[in-house]
């Protein structure tokens, strides 16, 4: 099969490993446990449907992501609602259908008084105050978290005694998902101790404690599931048992991060007194749609006479450019390596989260999406056309 850039492949031998390196670290570690696959990190619909064959559940943030869950083949009772914006009807729907919902905010416990009952799976999102993680750089540190309820301001007191009131017991459970930047295992030790205070002060029976995600996964040097499970369960274990309370994790970057590559070509190259400018047909808003990245694992493929780049001089400075219209569509510079010509291309490694399903359609539209499983090649998703473009538009 000839492949046309741009496009992504994912590795799905990869993918599966990543999920049975979080699956066995749970059985080890917390054998009432589930781990669920958090949809906004990539919503493609092979990915989902794929994990939810193998038993996955999915963690969705809006009504969107839960239709969609359901559309992939999740059950209702497979599905982890979370979000602070849910709409009525999905909250009544995933409510009466079996679905974990964690609440987020005041409408929710509406919701919850509304549509819930003895037996809704109802937890309760903490507010976690950025300032406890250890060595955590975090940009909203000065006001705050801005998910959950907060213990410190009595909300969540306050809504622990609501949920009581409609779920009964002392059962509810508890979400404490933290974006993190180092995503340490100290920071998760930290999550759980708080759990662990919480659980003990207001003498609660979780039903489940929903740890969230923010884990790497897939990366050399980095910690990895059965890191991460010591830690957690050295922290929850005296506070819950792994036999009864669940436990749930909710990665989506540690899955599908380093199983996607991104393939991008050489289309045109102009010399600059100061630079080379080597323009292809992908855009860093593919890979990188929040422009936050300052580094790639990438790859070259040239395909040039056998040994041309070896013989050719390097050149001081090329910068990687992208089809777009914008001067900062740029995804890197270059320096002192055989100079590109049209035709090579270029790899991206480890790009499957937040890549294929948010870089959006600007000036081209989404690229093709394949899926490799040993030598067979198979497209999961085409190339979006013009006319396709104009009925979604229109």
């Amino acid at each position: 099969m000839e492949l046309q850039t741009p496009y992504f492949m994912i590795d799905q031998a990869e993918l599966d490993k990543n999920v049975n390196a979080f699956r066995d670290a749970l059985n080890r570690y917390w054998p009432d446990s589930v781990l669920a696959y958090s949809v906004k990190t990539n919503s493609l619909p092979w990915v989902l449907k794929h994990l939810a064959e193998g038993g996955a559940y999915a963690e969705a943030v809006s009504a969107e992501e839960y239709e969609l869950s359901l559309l992939s083949g999740y059950p209702a009772e497979r599905i982890i609602y979370n979000g602070p914006v849910k709409t009525e009807e999905s909250f009544r729907n995933a409510a009466e259908s079996g679905a974990v919902i964690n609440l987020d905010s005041k409408k929710d416990l509406l919701y919850l008084e509304r549509y819930g009952s003895a037996g809704t799976k109802a937890g309760i999102r903490v507010n976690i105050d950025p300032l406890i993680l250890p060595e955590e750089p975090q940009d909203y540190a000065a006001e705050g978290m801005r998910f959950g309820f907060c213990e410190e301001t009595g909300e969540f007191a306050d809504a622990l005694e609501r949920v009581i009131r409609v779920c009964g017991d002392r059962t509810a459970g508890l979400h404490l998902h933290c974006s993190s930047k180092t995503r340490s295992t100290e920071v998760f030790r930290t999550i759980c101790r708080y759990a662990a205070g919480l659980i003990r002060k207001y003498d609660l029976r979780p039903a489940f404690i929903d740890i969230g995600g923010g884990f790497w996964g897939g990366v050399p040097g980095k910690p990895g599931p059965q890191q991460y499970l010591e830690a957690i369960a050295e922290e929850l274990k005296d506070a819950a048992d792994p036999h009864e309370t669940m436990l749930i994790l909710e990665p989506g970057a540690a899955l599908i991060g380093s199983a996607a590559d991104y393939h991008i070509s050489v289309r045109d190259v102009k010399q600059l007194p100061r630079a080379r400018i080597v323009t292809t047909d992908g855009s860093r808003l593919h890979i990188d749609p929040l422009w936050a990245k300052t580094g790639y694992l990438y790859s070259i493929r040239r395909h040039g006479p056998a040994g041309a780049a070896q013989e050719t001089a390097p050149a001081p400075r090329q910068v990687i450019c992208g089809y777009t219209c914008m001067e900062k569509d740029r995804f890197m510079v270059l320096e002192n390596i055989p100079p590109l010509e049209e035709g090579d291309e270029i790899v991206f490694r480890r790009v499957g989260p937040y890549t294929m399903t948010l870089g959006g359609m600007f000036i081209r539209y989404l690229p093709e999406v394949y899926v490799r499983e040993g030598e067979q090649v198979t497209k999961v998703r085409s190339r979006i056309t013009t006319e396709e473009y104009y009925k979604i538009q229109s």
